[in-house]
């Protein structure tokens, strides 16, 4: 990632992570779900970070 545009990974998979389930309560739209999870698989991978841990999905 670039220093011009750096973001905390850990905090940003944290609130990615956080919508992802309360999509799934029903809370915010469901079909967001996916989209959560794609979001934190690229996350992961741009920073480098493993991905197996979002293997589940």
């Amino acid at each position: 990632m670039s220093k011009d545009s750096t973001v905390e990974v850990a905090g940003l998979l944290a609130k990615l992570a956080e919508a992802e389930r309360q999509a799934e309560r029903g809370e915010l739209d469901p079909a967001e779900v996916p989209g959560l999870a794609r979001a934190q698989r690229i996350v992961r991978e741009l920073a480098a970070w493993p991905v197996e841990s979002d293997s589940d999905r």
